[in-house]
């Protein structure tokens, strides 16, 4: 699912993943990401403690961020999160997109992501 909405993305958008531990956030961004361009799923890797990922392909800027480890509301601020996101010249995938302090994020893509048991996933798309 996730190389496919890559794929299909025109415009450049952020896309921002809701959802427990465990869910699949990850591997959603990273279909995401390769659908975007990169080739190697291998050279995708979780920020989960270097907090952002940058991928370049071609002219194509691609953020990916994981703020798991991020608490406090000024310390995302003080990534830059919000101008990567106000760019709309790059593509920018936020996991734990519940701790950015302003939901409002022009042209985005929310998914939220629930468990079902049995190792089944439901998905909730929204866009902005």
């Amino acid at each position: 699912m996730g190389v496919q909405l890559g794929r299909e993305m025109q415009t450049p958008r952020n896309v921002l993943l809701y959802g427990d531990l465990g869910m699949g956030k990850t591997i959603l961004a990273k279909g995401i990401i390769c659908g975007l361009g990169v080739k190697d799923p291998d050279d995708v890797v979780s920020p989960t403690f270097t907090l952002i990922q940058e991928y370049r392909v071609g002219e194509r800027v691609i953020e990916h961020i994981d703020l798991y480890r991020v608490d406090r509301p000024a310390d995302i601020e003080a990534l830059g999160i919000e101008e990567m996101m106000n760019d709309g010249g790059m593509y920018v995938i936020v996991e734990w997109a519940e701790k950015l302090p302003d939901q409002n994020v022009p042209r985005s893509l929310s998914i939220h992501i629930e468990d079902l048991g049995d190792n089944q996933r439901a998905l909730q798309v929204e866009t902005s």
